[in-house]
């Protein structure tokens, strides 16, 4: 299977916006000039992609854009499609809306009378002429593969299943994820030789959608495989993305393709131990779990909880406390500003002092040193009550936001008390003498048993 693939696009440079500065280096006007261009990426893993520009050495292009771009435009902006004489000739489009220009390269080389430049981009999204097959494919990063071994199980050439006679096992389903429904494969080929018995069989991991309703754009696709990759990311605590995506644009007139290539972190991580493996015993049977809804709506706790799962992989113990708690005091300060529907979530965290006195000689002295606007409610607390007036601890802020949840806080094997008993003694400066891992065990399953209440059916 090729790793390089070459696709060739003619475009127009819109330079004559930017004359006046250009003629700073080079004297005369600069005009609009179409240009022949080929496009090289890798189908395979994620990789830099490169847009070779094919020019005139008379046209100094390498200079004028270089130059242009450290004068701060954007060169990708500058990019059009040559428009077809033809009505019925819908050009392949270059999209950089996602792109970042990462270098312009200049090239000893010559192609016939023509020199070369390169454009070194991160992201791309080409939008073609042609139809594609299905509604949404991508293809998914290497830290998926020996996750989707243990459902589609290659053995010895055998009359397995039609066109895949390499596949002893296929435990694969396809999947509701709200308006679509996936499946996650592999899409193989193979080598083989007379003199060698061996084959040599080459894979791609993909994620399949299929759009139930028929009427989902292709923004709403990009978006949902998005979707289903982060909470992979969740269910394997590791990084899952897609590299390359092809996206059906369902068009009145006619049917298009976005192609959308994205130069996705790796993050090689081989570790096949996760949380969620006996709750939940594949992906599919997390995924019914998850109501949809629930989940467009706490996505963002879900996208803090996945970057805190990945970070601690590689920290000491100290460094891995302060992230779990950390971000479980983010999802508290989430649901103070969006408490549940038909719930409220408040927690009063005390007056908020202009200066700090060693001593405060009754209600009166304790009203002349806080804010202003706090001495309305103060008044009122006095009036209810003769209690002394005092912060509300952290312990029950933790506690009350698990109970506020209807978790249970007795549930996990170290005290909450405890908890912040270690947070004070890091917060100040020293290391505890204890055994860390502990408690970051016990708030790694809080922080999945929040997550778990607040998506699941």
């Amino acid at each position: 299977m090729k790793e390089y693939f070459q696709r060739d696009i003619q475009i127009s440079l819109q330079l004559s916006k930017h004359q006046e500065l250009l003629r700073e280096i080079i004297a005369g006007n600069t005009e609009n000039i179409q240009y022949d261009t080929r496009l090289i990426y890798n189908e395979r893993k994620p990789e830099e992609l490169q847009l070779i520009i094919y020019y005139k050495s008379t046209d100094f292009l390498y200079q004028k854009l270089n130059f242009l771009k450290t004068s701060g435009v954007n060169i990708l902006k500058l990019i059009n499609p040559v428009i077809s004489k033809n009505s019925w000739e819908h050009p392949d489009i270059l999209d950089f809306s996602r792109s970042s220009l990462i270098e312009i390269k200049d090239t000893n080389y010559l192609d016939h009378d023509k020199k070369t430049l390169i454009l070194i981009l991160d992201n791309l999204e080409l939008i073609l002429s042609s139809g594609n097959a299905g509604d949404a494919r991508f293809k998914i990063t290497e830290n998926i593969f020996l996750h989707l071994d243990h459902y589609i199980k290659y053995g010895m050439p055998g009359n397995y299943e039609e066109d895949n006679k390499f596949i002893e096992r296929n435990d694969n389903r396809r999947t509701d994820f709200g308006p679509v429904s996936f499946i996650l494969h592999f899409k193989h080929s193979y080598k083989s030789s007379s003199s060698v018995k061996d084959f040599l069989i080459t894979r791609d991991a993909y994620l399949t959608l299929t759009d139930k309703s028929k009427v989902l754009k292709d923004a709403e696709l990009l978006q949902l495989g998005e979707d289903l990759c982060l909470l992979m990311s969740f269910y394997w605590e590791k990084n899952i993305d897609f590299f390359s995506a092809s996206l059906r644009i369902n068009d009145i007139d006619n049917y298009k393709t976005r192609e959308v290539f994205k130069f996705s972190n790796e993050d090689l991580d081989y570790s096949e131990t996760y949380f969620l493996k006996d709750t939940y015993p594949t992906f599919y049977d997390f995924t019914e779990s998850v109501n949809f809804e629930k989940y467009q709506t706490y996505k963002s706790l879900v996208e803090q909880a996945v970057s805190c799962l990945k970070r601690i992989k590689n920290l000491d113990a100290i460094s891995t406390f302060m992230i779990l708690y950390i971000t479980i005091e983010k999802f508290r300060n989430f649901f103070l500003s969006n408490p549940l529907e038909e719930t409220s979530f408040t927690i009063r965290e005390g007056f908020d002092f202009t200066s700090i006195t060693k001593k405060t000689n009754g209600f009166k002295e304790i009203g002349e040193v806080i804010w202003e606007s706090d001495r309305v409610e103060l008044d009122l607390k006095v009036n209810l009550k003769v209690d002394p007036v005092k912060k509300t601890g952290l312990v029950n802020r933790f506690e009350s936001f698990i109970l506020y949840l209807d978790l249970n806080p007795n549930k996990y094997e170290v005290d909450l008390t405890d908890i912040i008993r270690v947070r004070n003694i890091i917060y100040h400066g020293s290391i505890p003498d204890e055994d860390i891992n502990v408690y970051n065990k016990e708030m790694k399953v809080l922080i999945f048993d929040i997550l778990l209440k607040i998506i699941s059916q």
